[in-house]
């Protein structure tokens, strides 16, 4: 398994702001935890749209503290945001990451990839990613930290801690695939969709798209 190729990515990345400054690790206890020390950290001296990515994660965790497994060959990130939306949106941030992740598998990928409420993607019934959002307050300032596992390159020996629940692009496909060029798609669909929500806050709009995904 060869390792993510940055330099690559940054080629390929065609977002105004989210993924410019990307934190690459090659093995982390948890992205989201890492942003979160970013963000507690007293000089907090990263931009905007900063993505978290590891290799490995050792302690990758999804809603209510479930273990998730992540080895060589998914994508696991963070993406951090400074926000002005209130706490409550934070289930519909959720469902435009999913939105947007699953888009790009449908139409990139012909994987016909759908949203099981409220965070999780599946393919025929198995999990193929997740997400996992939450909120940091630090006085006056709000953080988004928004999780998102993927099972892209793994092996049907990946994925037998999950038994027979989980499947992977490469399971799929029958093949790798970049990560390289997946990761800024899916980091482009999803800043044109939150973009677009902070905007206008018509998530009546995006919620039509997303119903016809929604498992």
């Amino acid at each position: 398994m060869t390792d993510f190729n940055v330099d690559k990515y940054k080629k390929c990345l065609d977002t105004e702001n989210i993924g410019r400054n990307i934190i690459y690790v090659k093995e982390i206890g948890s992205t989201n935890d890492f942003a979160l020390k970013l963000i507690n950290h007293k000089k907090r001296n990263f931009p905007d749209g900063t993505v978290v990515l590891a290799e490995i994660q050792k302690k990758g965790r999804g809603r209510f503290e479930r273990k998730w497994i992540s080895p060589a060959g998914g994508l696991w990130f963070t993406i951090i945001l400074k926000t002005t939306l209130e706490q409550k949106k934070l289930p519909e941030v959720t469902l435009i990451a999913a939105y947007s992740a699953a888009s790009v598998l449908n139409t990139e990928y012909n994987i016909k990839a759908v949203i099981k409420w409220p965070n999780d993607i599946y393919h025929k019934r198995l999990k193929l990613g997740g997400i996992l959002a939450e909120v940091e307050r630090i006085n006056n300032d709000v953080f988004l930290i928004i999780g998102i596992g993927i099972n892209v390159n793994l092996n049907m020996e990946d994925l037998a801690p999950f038994g027979k629940k989980s499947t992977s692009i490469k399971t799929i496909l029958g093949k790798d695939i970049e990560r390289e060029l997946l990761l800024p798609k899916i980091l482009f669909y999803f800043e044109k969709n939150y973009n677009y929500y902070t905007r206008t806050k018509d998530f009546k709009t995006i919620f039509k798209k997303i119903g016809n995904l929604l498992n």
